[in-house]
C-alpha cells in the first residue's frame, strides 16, 4: 500500500475527524528505488503485442541463462481498482490498485511459462515485491494451485523458500500483533516486533480468527505508550463510543485480548511460523503477514511448474482507514513472479537417416559406375555423412544406446528406439538426469539395427562425446545408412586375351563381354598355354573418400565351384607397388591382392594383372 501510515496518538475524535487524517496521509507516497527484496527472479521482457487474454506476455531469462515464455493472465478480482505491471531485471511485479470502498479483497493470477530449452529445470517463484519499495502489504490468505510442467519427469512441488524474521508493519497488523501488556489493566501498541513473514493458515470455515483494533480506540485511557483499559464485571473489553475501527476476538477479555498473552484457543498458537522446506500442496494455503515492502524477503519456490494460480484474500477483520466491520480491506497489494532454473538433464540428440542425397529407390544401382552423368552425377549430398533435410529423410528401425565407452562398454545408461513415421521419423531425443552421469567424463552413442533393409553405413556407428563443463545439451548425432543399390563402391571387371607376349597389358581392348574359345572373333586367342588379363576398376560413387581399400582377386582353381582348368599369375607385372607382399606370385595360383589404399571421393582406380588361361571370381573387402 503507497504512502500508507497510522498516526500513533490517542484518537478522541469522532468518526468524520478520523476518516479526514486518513485522506492526508494517502496522498503521500514514497519513491521507488531501483530493486527490492526479493533478488534472482529472472530477467522479463514484455511483448509489444501481449498475447490475447493475458495482461502481460514475453520473455524471460533466468540467471542461469536459461530462457523461455511466459503470460500472466488474471483471475476472479474484488476491492481493487485494476493493476498495473512492471518487468525488468528481477521479474514481474503485479500492482493492484486500491478501492477503499469495498472490503473483501481479492485478486486471482495466473502466470504461465513456456522453456526453450530441455536440459534445465524451471521453477516459479512468488514473492511480495521485486521491484517496489514504498508502501507495504497487509495479512492475506495466499492459495496457489500448480500445473506440471511435462517436458521433465519430475513431479511439480511447491515449498517455502525463504521465510526470515522480518520487522511486522503495525499499521498492516493491529495491536492483536504488535500490542504488549505491560501491568495490571495496562497495554501498549505499536511494538517492533520481527518475525517470518509466512505463516500456517489456521483459519476455520472462514473465519480468519485474525482481528483488527487499536488499543486506544478501546474502553480506557492513557496513549498508545501505556494504555489502562477499562472492563465490566466480566473482566470483558470493548470499543469506545464513535471509536470502532475493527473487530474483538471472542470474549475479549483483558488476559485473551493480546495474541502473545491470550488463552483462548482461537488466538493462542494459531498461525504458527512456516518453516523453510515446508511443502504446499496443490490448492494449498498459506497467510502472509504485513510487511513493508522494502522488508519482504520471503520466496515460495514451485519446483517444475508449468503453470501457478494464486488467489490473494485479505482475511483481517476490520482495517486501520475505515472504523467498521470489515473484512480484508487491503488497499494497494503487490505479488511478484520470478523464474530460476537448474540443469537437470543432459539430452542426447539426432537423426538415423537414408544419406541417398536425393536418389530415388527406383534410381538406385548398386552396379551404376557412371560419375559424370545420370543419377550419382552431381548429387554432393549423396553418400557423404550429413544428414540435409532438404534431400534426404530419417529411416525407421534403429535403436540408439548411451554407454560408458565406445571401446569397450560395460554400463548402459539409456536405450531409445528411434521415432517410426511422420516427420520426426529417424529421430531420437535421450535425456539422462545429470547425476546419473556424475563423475562420468566421456559416454559413447552406439547406433544398432537388426533388419536388413539399409545394411551400408556411410558413418561410424559409434560416436565418443566428451561432458563438457556447464554444457547439458549434446545435438546431431547423427547416423548415416544406405540401402544395397546405393553401395558407394562398384567394381568392374573386364579381360582381354593375349598370347602372353605382351609387355605392357595396359594397351589391351578389354571387354566385359564373355570370351570363349573359338578360331576367330573375340575368343581366337583362348588357347592352351595363352593368357588372359584382367583389368578391375574401382570407382567411389560416395562423397567421402573410401579408407584402407584392399581388392583380393582369386584365381581359378581347378576342381574348386566346379572350374575346369587352373590359372596362374603371368607376366607381365602391373604396378608392383599396389600389390601386397602376401599377393600371389607370377607363376603361382592363388589370391590377386592390394596393399591398403585410399580412393578419394567421386574417384576410380584400375588394377590389372595376367593370368595364364583360366577364368577367376572376383571377392573384395574393406568396402564400405
Amino acid at each position: 500500500m503507497t504512502g500508507r501510515f497510522i498516526p500513533v496518538f490517542n484518537i478522541a475524535n469522532p468518526y468524520p475527524t478520523w476518516k479526514k487524517h486518513v485522506i492526508a496521509f494517502v496522498v503521500i507516497t514514497t519513491p521507488l528505488i531501483a530493486q527490492a527484496n526479493p533478488t534472482g527472479f529472472g530477467t522479463f521482457t514484455r511483448d509489444t503485442n501481449t498475447i490475447a487474454g493475458s495482461i502481460a506476455s514475453g520473455t524471460y531469462r533466468t540467471a542461469a541463462n536459461a530462457t523461455g515464455k511466459f503470460k500472466v493472465t488474471a483471475g476472479p478480482s474484488n476491492g481493487y481498482n485494476g493493476s498495473s505491471v512492471t518487468v525488468g531485471d528481477n521479474g514481474v511485479e503485479i500492482k493492484n490498485e486500491s478501492n477503499a470502498g469495498s472490503d473483501r479483497d481479492k485478486f486471482t493470477y495466473t502466470i504461465t511459462i513456456t522453456p526453450d530449452d530441455i536440459t534445465s529445470l524451471h521453477t516459479i517463484k512468488i514473492g511480495q515485491t521485486s521491484y517496489t519499495t514504498g508502501g507495504n502489504s497487509e495479512i492475506a490468505r495466499q492459495t496457489l494451485s500448480f500445473t506440471e510442467n511435462t517436458q521433465i519427469n519430475l513431479p511439480v512441488q511447491a515449498a517455502v523458500r525463504e521465510n526470515p524474521d522480518v520487522g511486522y508493519f503495525f499499521g498492516a497488523m493491529g495491536d492483536y500483533f504488535m500490542g504488549k501488556k505491560l501491568a495490571g489493566n495496562s497495554f501498549s501498541s505499536n511494538n517492533t516486533i520481527s518475525r517470518p513473514q509466512l505463516r500456517v493458515d489456521s483459519s476455520n470455515g472462514g473465519d480468519s480468527g485474525l482481528y483488527y483494533y487499536g488499543i486506544t480506540a478501546l474502553n480506557g485511557s492513557g496513549n498508545s505508550s501505556s494504555f489502562t483499559l477499562t472492563t465490566n464485571a466480566n473482566g470483558q473489553v470493548s470499543f469506545a463510543s464513535g471509536q470502532k475501527r475493527g473487530t474483538l476476538p471472542p470474549t475479549p477479555t483483558f488476559t485473551n485480548i493480546l495474541k502473545e498473552t491470550s488463552t483462548n484457543p482461537n488466538n493462542q498458537n494459531t498461525y504458527a511460523s512456516l518453516n523453510t522446506s515446508t511443502v504446499i500442496p496443490n490448492n494449498g494455503s498459506y497467510v502472509s503477514y504485513g510487511i513493508e515492502n522494502s522488508k519482504s524477503n520471503y520466496v515460495v519456490a514451485v519446483r517444475n511448474a508449468e503453470s501457478v494460480t494464486l488467489t490473494y484474500e485479505g482475511i483481517m477483520k476490520g482495517n486501520s482507514a475505515i472504523e467498521a466491520d470489515v473484512v480484508g480491506e487491503s488497499y494497494n497489494e503487490w505479488i511478484s513472479f520470478g523464474v530460476e532454473s537448474e540443469p537437470y538433464y543432459y539430452v542426447f540428440s539426432g537423426i538415423v537417416f537414408g544419406d541417398n542425397g536425393g536418389i530415388t529407390a527406383a534410381e538406385a544401382d548398386a552396379s551404376n559406375a557412371n560419375i559424370t552423368s545420370g543419377a550419382y552425377s552431381n548429387k554432393p549430398n549423396y553418400f557423404n555423412g550429413l544428414f540435409n533435410s532438404a534431400s534426404e529423410s530419417g529411416i525407421a528401425g534403429s535403436i540408439v544406446k548411451i554407454v560408458n565407452n565406445c571401446d569397450n562398454p560395460t554400463i548402459t545408461y539409456a536405450t531409445q528406439s528411434v521415432e517410426k513415421s511422420g516427420n520426426a521419423i529417424g529421430k531420437y531425443q535421450i535425456k539422462i538426469p545429470i547425476t546419473n552421469l556424475n563423475g562420468q567424463g566421456n559416454v559413447c552413442l552406439l547406433e544398432e539395427r537388426s533388419d536388413t533393409i539399409y545394411p551400408i553405413r556411410t558413418t561410424t556407428n559409434k560416436k565418443a562425446i566428451t561432458l563438457e563443463n556447464a554444457k547439458y545439451e549434446y545435438q546431431n548425432n547423427n547416423f548415416g545408412r544406405v540401402i544395397d543399390q546405393n553401395v558407394a563402391l562398384v567394381l568392374e571387371k573386364e579381360q582381354a586375351a593375349n598370347d602372353c607376349k605382351v609387355t605392357d597389358i595396359t594397351s589391351l581392348t578389354y571387354s566385359k563381354d564373355p570370351l570363349s574359345s573359338s578360331e576367330t572373333g573375340a575368343g581366337a586367342d583362348i588357347k592352351p598355354g595363352n593368357c588372359i588379363a584382367y583389368k578391375i576398376t574401382a570407382t567411389n560413387r560416395a562423397n567421402i573418400d573410401i579408407n584402407n581399400f584392399i581388392m583380393h582377386d582369386i584365381l581359378q582353381k581347378k576342381g574348386d565351384n566346379n572350374a575346369a582348368v587352373t590359372s596362374k599369375l603371368a607376366d607381365p607385372s602391373y604396378q608392383a607397388s599396389d600389390y601386397a607382399n602376401d599377393s600371389v606370385p607370377i607363376g603361382e595360383n592363388g589370391t590377386v591382392k592390394t596393399v591398403p589404399l585410399n580412393l578419394s571421393a567421386k574417384t576410380h582406380r584400375s588394377f590389372y594383372f595376367n593370368t595364364q588361361y583360366g577364368t577367376t571370381q572376383s571377392d573384395t573387402v574393406n568396402t564400405p
